[in-house]
């Protein structure tokens, strides 16, 4: 399986002026998602997505659960919307470490690693968290954490770069940042998500990923039906 053509075939049919009709970015009740596997896979069929990711969350500790939801995402009939097992795991340390187990990354088609707390965080909705740092500070370290993960581990998928700090922190890093990123995922070979959740400034990121020929991958970051596909609206 050459993992890699998914991404290469977006940047085509966006160099193309064509819409690339994919979501490498979703979640259902297997997680924190509204609706199941098979109502996420009808409704994608429905959009005319031709591929779609369930990039389920994951951790080190997840258990028997991801086996079951692994194979009702292999169960799905292929129709005209081909799906693939994922998962979505936290970046842990400076290192670029990622939490997940073995077991899973064996069962993964592409893995998605995401910086959603910082080392030492157990509780992102407190208070006294968000304010351990200052907007620049959080910056600099979500920055250094995805910066660790490209480099150091093996993964196919940056999900949403500079997350943490566009929603939690609501403060915009500098460009030459997300350049840098951009630069160090063509480096390792590794797919930058722009994903329509969270980006505001999705056609300067893809032009920037295309100018430099890094790997794209498209996310809506879909929780829910009516989420499956947003990504695609920009490319209409």
């Amino acid at each position: 399986m050459d993992k890699l053509k998914i991404f290469r075939e977006i940047s085509e049919d966006i160099s193309k002026k064509a819409t690339p009709n994919v979501d490498l970015h979703m979640h259902t009740n297997w997680t924190d998602g509204k609706n199941s596997v098979f109502k996420m896979h009808d409704y994608s069929c429905k959009k005319k997505l031709k591929k779609i990711l369930f990039s389920e969350h994951a951790r080190s500790t997840s258990g028997d659960w991801f086996d079951k939801f692994s194979d009702e995402v292999k169960s799905l009939s292929k129709k005209n919307c081909k799906a693939y097992v994922g998962a979505e795991v936290k970046i842990l340390n400076y290192n670029g470490d990622l939490d997940i187990n073995n077991k899973i990354f064996k069962k993964v088609d592409y893995l998605m690693a995401s910086v959603h707390r910082f080392p030492g965080e157990t509780n992102i909705n407190k208070k006294e968290t968000i304010n351990r740092y200052s907007k620049n500070e959080a910056i600099e370290i979500e920055f250094e954490l995805s910066k660790k993960a490209i480099k150091n581990s093996n993964f196919e998928i940056l999900g949403h770069p500079f997350g943490m700090s566009l929603s939690r922190y609501r403060v915009k890093p500098k460009w030459n940042l997300f350049q840098d990123l951009i630069k160090l995922c063509k480096k390792y070979n590794k797919a930058f998500e722009i994903n329509s959740h969270y980006h505001s400034n999705i056609k300067k990121i893809v032009d920037e990923c295309l100018k430099e020929g890094t790997l794209i991958s498209l996310g809506s970051n879909a929780h829910s039906v009516k989420e499956v596909g947003k990504i695609n609206s920009f490319f209409k």
